[in-house]
């Protein structure tokens, strides 16, 4: 898997919500609201379970974005 910059801190992404007028703000890898555990595992395992069935062969990672406002959450392949 190549470097993801909203993993790593260095890129920052929000997107508008698609039931209100509110702000989509990324949560962080989808896999790491798995468990208290699966934050701090391999993304080579973690990445079999997390709704892509190509993440773990292509360079995506698969980040949750909840809206500020609504509460609404989406994840997106990134």
């Amino acid at each position: 898997m190549k470097e993801c910059g909203m993993c790593n801190g260095w890129l920052e992404e929000k997107k508008p919500c698609p039931r209100c007028d509110g702000t989509m703000y990324d949560k962080g890898r989808v896999t790491d609201f798995l468990d208290e555990y699966s934050p701090y595992l391999d993304a080579k395992y973690t990445d079999l379970v997390d709704g892509d069935k190509d993440s773990s062969n292509t360079d995506e990672c698969v980040h949750m974005f909840v809206c500020n406002k609504c509460g609404f959450q989406d994840i997106q392949a990134k």
